[in-house]
C-alpha cells in the first residue's frame, strides 16, 4: 500500500500545472503618462508603476487618465482594453503598429457625425455611383482635372470667376438661351471660315466706326 501511495504522489507531482510566475496575469490600472503613441506608463491598482504597450487588438488608443485592462507577462506588459474614458477626451481608433488598415463590409458601411474631417496626402474613390446632397459645397484646389464621358449640370444659377479661361471643343458647341448678354471691357475677336447671323427682326451695329470688308 505504501508503494502505490508513493507512485500516485509522484504521478500527481509530474502532471500538476506549475503556479504562475509572480506578477503575471490580468490587472487594472490608470494611464499616467504616454511615452510614444503606443507605449504608456500605467499605475496598477496596488500602486506599482509599469511600462505597457497598446495591444494590436486594443483599437481605442489609450490616453492619460484612462482606466485600462493590462496583461503583464514575464517580459512585457500589454494594454488590452480601455475600460473607462473621460467623455471630454477625444477617442482615437486605430491598430497599433499597422501600416495599412482596411474596413470591409458585405452590406452597408455607414459613417454618421455632425462634422467629418478626412486628412490624406492622396485619396482614391472608386464607385459605380456617387451621390452628393447638401446645402453648400466648397472646394479649394491648386489644380483640378476631370475625365468624363458625359456630364450634365442642372442648376438655378451658375457663376464663374476666373483670371483666364480656355475651352476647346473638337466637334460642336451649342448654346440655347432666352437672353444672351455679353459685356467685354476691351476687345472681342472672332475668327472663323464662315460666320452667319440670322435674326427675325433687327440686326443693329452701333459704334463710332464700322468697317466691313
Amino acid at each position: 500500500m505504501k508503494k502505490q501511495t508513493s507512485r500516485k504522489a509522484e504521478t500527481t507531482s509530474k502532471t500538476a500545472t506549475p503556479p504562475p510566475a509572480p506578477g503575471n496575469g490580468l490587472e487594472t490600472g490608470i494611464v499616467k503618462a504616454l511615452l510614444t503613441e503606443q507605449d504608456a506608463m500605467v499605475t496598477l491598482s496596488d500602486g506599482e508603476q509599469i511600462h505597457a504597450s497598446q495591444a494590436a487588438g486594443c483599437l481605442l488608443a489609450p490616453a492619460i487618465g484612462d482606466t485600462v485592462l493590462v496583461y503583464r507577462g514575464a517580459d512585457q506588459a500589454f494594454i488590452l482594453s480601455v475600460l473607462i474614458r473621460d467623455a471630454d477626451v477625444s477617442a482615437e481608433i486605430g491598430v497599433a503598429g499597422a501600416k495599412e488598415v482596411a474596413l470591409k463590409s458585405e452590406g452597408r458601411l455607414t459613417v454618421s457625425a455632425p462634422d467629418v474631417n478626412v486628412s490624406a496626402r492622396r485619396m482614391n474613390v472608386l464607385a459605380e455611383s456617387v451621390t452628393q446632397t447638401g446645402k453648400q459645397l466648397i472646394t479649394n484646389f491648386t489644380r483640378s482635372m476631370e475625365t468624363l464621358v458625359d456630364k450634365m449640370v442642372n442648376a438655378r444659377t451658375i457663376t464663374t470667376t476666373a483670371q483666364s479661361r480656355s475651352s476647346s471643343v473638337k466637334e460642336t458647341e451649342t448654346l440655347k438661351a432666352g437672353i444672351l448678354v455679353q459685356n467685354i471691357d476691351s476687345v472681342a475677336t472672332q475668327n472663323s471660315d464662315i460666320s452667319m447671323i440670322t435674326a427675325e427682326e433687327d440686326v443693329r451695329l452701333d459704334a463710332k466706326r464700322v468697317s466691313v470688308g
